[in-house]
């Protein structure tokens, strides 16, 4: 949704102030990737919850599901959800409210179920 919108401000502007009448829920994933030839590249990818190489996603979607809102793809697996929320936080109004799980616990404007 925000995609759509990024290349006319005003669109984008107003966007953002329709969604913050809703809570958007976000959620990050963890997809194993090919183990990269450089040890560098490893190490970067390597994540130790998955004992695996891996790519972090993460997807922030209308309450009722139906929406897709945003999306963010092939970010270094062992990055915490609430950093990759933090890195991205800026794209939306700063009053957005969010839903999350328990990887959230601690961010302002997101309410968790602990």
């Amino acid at each position: 949704m925000l995609e759509q919108v990024k290349k006319n401000a005003a669109d984008h502007a107003i966007v953002k102030e329709i969604l913050t009448e809703y809570e958007l829920i976000v959620d990050t994933y963890e997809q194993v990737r090919e183990k990269p030839g450089d040890k560098d590249k490893q190490e970067k990818y390597f994540s130790g919850k998955k004992s695996n190489h891996t790519f972090k996603s993460q997807i922030i979607i209308m309450p009722d599901g139906r929406d897709i809102v945003d999306v963010v793809a092939g970010e270094p697996g062992p990055k915490s959800d609430i950093t990759l929320f933090r890195e991205y936080r800026s794209e939306f109004d700063p009053q957005q409210r969010f839903k999350g799980d328990k990887a959230y616990v601690g961010e302002d404007l997101i309410t968790t179920q602990e």
